[in-house]
């Protein structure tokens, strides 16, 4: 098992193509606690996030066989997953609130439409590709604030800084994605103004 230990994400990656269980017990252990953390900051209570967590890991696994690593790095695709995920248990949380205050939207009324689903996956695009428009440093400190769910103070350590200097870095990240997705977000507002 030691030996798993040794392995680089891309290895591993190609391990458990294979079928190697041993690697998801890896994998588990190497990210767990991270994964845990961003999924209780978007979720609140520890149980959900557990099972955030444990469905990530769980669709990974079923996708083993068609699963690479393609210029990102596997703590970043289980952010990604950790983050749709947590949507999902938020969406599904909301669902039952309304459901449970007898709430009961029209049968007729599509709330995501295609449409809708287009926009919704347009800007998504635009927020990536505005991340990666960002310079190195700059980008490398958003994603570990926003999608590993590090403190400013986790960051600024882990990448021997100052706060002031992460503060600023995520002040400057902030505002250029602002001003590269304004224009879609206006769009789709006048859209859904409109429908």
């Amino acid at each position: 098992m030691a030996q798993y230990k040794l392995y680089g994400d891309q290895e591993l990656v190609q391990l458990m193509q294979s079928g190697d269980e041993r690697v998801l017990v890896e994998i588990y252990d190497r990210y767990w606690d991270k994964m845990l953390s961003v999924a209780f900051n978007r979720l609140g209570n520890q149980e959900e996030a557990e099972e955030c967590v444990q469905d990530v890991l769980y669709k990974l696994w079923n996708l083993r066989h068609d699963f690479s690593l393609i210029k990102v790095e596997l703590s970043n695709y289980l952010a990604r997953g950790i983050r749709n995920q947590a949507f999902n248990i938020l969406d599904r949380r909301h669902r039952e609130r309304m459901k449970s205050e007898g709430y009961a939207p029209a049968e007729d009324v599509n709330l995501l439409s295609p449409e809708r689903a287009l926009m919704l996956r347009e800007l998504q695009e635009q927020i990536d590709n505005s991340i990666a428009a960002l310079p190195p440093q700059c980008q490398l400190i958003f994603k570990l604030s926003r999608q590993e769910g590090l403190s400013n103070k986790e960051i600024a350590e882990k990448l021997n800084l100052s706060e002031n200097t992460i503060k600023s870095h995520l002040k400057k990240a902030n505002k250029d994605l602002r001003d590269n997705v304004k224009t879609l977000t206006t769009a789709i507002f006048i859209y859904t103004l409109f429908q």
